[in-house]
């Protein structure tokens, strides 16, 4: 069995897929919207239960607040 793929690499090749959707004329609110409801989806169909599920997508969704804050407190 080969190297298991790294979160990096996955990432990176979510992001080829999206710059291949936009290259055959889907806007970037049509495939953030499909792709977070995707991620919704697959996250509750994995996820041993509802709640794992929800905090996995809530730690995502405060990670990139977190982010977003960062960068303000850095502007200013």
């Amino acid at each position: 069995m080969g190297e298991k793929i790294t979160h990096e690499q996955i990432y990176d090749r979510l992001l080829d897929v999206t710059e291949e959707f936009a290259e055959n004329g889907a806007s970037t609110f049509d495939v953030a919207n499909v792709m977070s409801q995707f991620v919704t989806k697959m996250a509750f169909d994995c996820a041993p239960c509802s709640q794992q599920a929800t905090h996995l997508l809530l730690n995502a969704i405060t990670t990139r607040i977190e982010h977003n804050h960062e960068e303000q407190e850095n502007v200013n």
